[in-house]
């Protein structure tokens, strides 16, 4: 009798508060969206809202569906996530962020190098900017909040990770967004479509940038701009220092590149744009060191961000026999450690902005000598 089309009738209804702007979020006609509303409440025998000039009230049963489609809605989007991973993993593919714990550590991330990352992260009003590999979502907030009156359009491989991103961009309030489901390597765009190109922490996870790079290449302007953010995980340091969670560290960048990826590719960004035709590349080391004079950073970085991180490729690099348990047990707790008093860690990150064929900008945060 209730379907899910119901529960996100409902939820649709409760984020905007208006028949149209629901049917618009749903790709539906209003009188569409009016007729399903109907027949819900025919079905339960029980009338969920009052409507007044457009606009929607719950009644005290519709807020107690309401709230239950919510848990609900909750719970399938989670199951959907689950079932994305298993997916990817009986295909053997590499793509980062699919778990419910990892997607929260992904915005972990977000948030707390948002101020060594994100200072510069502005384009002009009125700008088409493409953000590439957006994922849950974490850093689309970061960037469509910092410029409200440019357009983007965040596309990602998985479904499921969409949904999880346009829920949370939904619940902010932005509205400067739009989503898309598509494979980096072959765009329905047309060619010079975009004004900027936005891609952070993606290309560390394709078995081919440089041809992802080709193809973003091909939607910009002429004189569009790209910016790539990316990491160097083998040049992390920390102290105390520690021969195990150097080890842990170092199982994170082997399983990585194992599965086709490179979480050290920050370091070779400029020739890598660079073969790509890129011209005029700056780039700009960035790195997040953390002690005790930053406490939010200790747990938002050290904890939940690059901990984490190796905490959830743990059982991946054991089983793949690149690090036995032991090791990495104690690398994992010589990380966290560092969160300790009188403990520090660092780790460099890659910023780069280049135009189509004259100028480029790529961020590299890079490691300072301990």
């Amino acid at each position: 009798m209730i379907e899910v089309k119901h529960l996100r009738l409902i939820a649709a209804s409760e984020r905007t508060g208006t028949l149209s702007q629901a049917a618009k979020e749903l790709h539906l006609t209003q009188s569409a969206l009016s007729h399903q509303l109907r027949q819900l409440e025919e079905e339960l025998g029980i009338a969920l809202f009052r409507r007044q000039h457009n606009q929607l009230h719950f009644t005290a049963a519709g807020k107690a569906f309401r709230e239950k489609a919510e848990q609900i809605l909750g719970e399938f989007s989670l199951l959907e996530t689950e079932m994305e991973t298993l997916r990817i993993a009986q295909q053997d593919l590499y793509v980062h962020g699919y778990s419910a714990a990892e997607a929260q550590r992904l915005q972990d991330q977000a948030q707390s190098v948002t101020d060594f990352i994100h200072w510069d992260s502005h384009w002009p009003s009125g700008e088409r900017v493409l953000e590439v590999g957006c994922g849950v979502g974490a850093q689309t907030e970061i960037i469509a909040r910092q410029n409200p009156n440019t357009q983007f359009v965040s596309i990602d491989i998985s479904e499921a990770s969409l949904q999880m991103a346009k829920e949370r961009i939904a619940t902010q309030g932005l509205q400067n967004v739009n989503f898309a489901v598509a494979d980096a390597e072959q765009l329905d765009f047309p060619a010079n479509r975009f004004d900027h190109v936005f891609v952070c922490f993606v290309l560390e996870h394709l078995p081919n940038p440089a041809i992802v790079l080709q193809e973003l290449k091909r939607i910009l302007k002429p004189q569009g701009t790209i910016t790539v953010v990316e990491g160097d995980h083998g040049s992390t340091f920390f102290h105390p220092d520690n021969a195990a969670a150097r080890a842990a560290v170092q199982a994170q960048v082997t399983l990585q590149q194992k599965g086709g990826g490179d979480a050290n590719i920050g370091r070779r960004l400029y020739p890598l744009l660079h073969k790509q035709g890129f011209g005029q590349i700056q780039v700009s080391p960035r790195q997040v060191y953390v002690d005790d004079s930053k406490p939010k950073l200790v747990d938002g970085f050290i904890r939940n961000t690059f901990t984490a991180m190796i905490q959830g490729i743990a059982e991946d690099a054991i089983a793949e026999q690149i690090i036995d348990g032991t090791t990495m047990k104690r690398g994992i707790e010589a990380l966290l450690n560092t969160a300790a008093g009188g403990g520090r860690l660092a780790i460099p990150f890659s910023r780069r902005q280049l135009t189509r064929f004259r100028s480029v900008q790529a961020r590299l945060v890079l490691p300072s000598p301990p």
